[in-house]
């Protein structure tokens, strides 16, 4: 109910100032932030106030999917799935999805064109191998870990146009500044956890 409430009040202000054209300012800053000590601890308080347990393994994964704990990210015209994330992990909590489903949908009437979702739940077990090849994946326990162990969080491909990257910048840090989401800016993608 929040994030609808939030998100109808951000795409109200978008509306209006296209209507009036009202050109608004570029967000410089936070909007997305580069990976941090301080954000996965942010991340990490987050995910502990809002009573989320971490997916452990494939098993979990699974049950979690079958329980309906779990939904499948959505394929739209506004979504697309990256082909090398695998089908069992192309899965989020409720809140995420439909928070995804938000954003593409406005980010499809700009421009056209869908968002491309890179990662998405990433059992323990998944980031304690991926931590093993890539040095800058966040740890897969501790105050650092990855928050997609919970479901929380999907990642943004960031292959697109420098206008394209501006307007998502410009969302997320509007969506950021009203504590919908925590969002990195990390090489490829646009890390996202979206705050239940």
């Amino acid at each position: 109910m929040r994030l609808t409430t939030v998100a109808l009040l951000i795409l109200t202000t978008i509306s209006t100032a296209q209507a009036k054209h009202i050109k608004t300012k570029p967000v410089k800053t936070s909007a997305a932030i580069a990976p941090s000590h301080e954000s996965l601890v942010r991340q990490n308080l987050a995910i502990n106030e809002m009573h989320l347990e971490r997916i452990q393994n494939e098993f979990e994964l699974s049950c979690l999917v079958k329980a309906g704990g779990l939904v499948a990210l959505p394929i739209t015209d506004a979504v697309r799935i990256a082909p090398s994330l695998p089908a069992n992990r192309r899965y989020a909590l409720p809140g995420t999805v439909s928070f995804l489903l938000l954003l593409s949908e406005a980010y499809r009437q700009h421009f056209n064109a869908p968002l491309v979702v890179d990662s998405a739940v990433r059992p323990v077990a998944v980031q304690q191998r991926l931590r093993r090849t890539n040095k800058s994946a966040a740890p897969a326990e501790g105050e650092t870990a990855s928050s997609h162990e919970t479901g929380t969080t999907f990642d943004l491909s960031r292959n697109v146009t420098h206008a394209e990257l501006r307007w998502l910048e410009e969302m997320l840090g509007m969506y950021q500044a009203y504590d919908v989401v925590i969002v990195e800016e990390e090489k490829n993608c646009l890390h996202i956890m979206v705050l239940e």
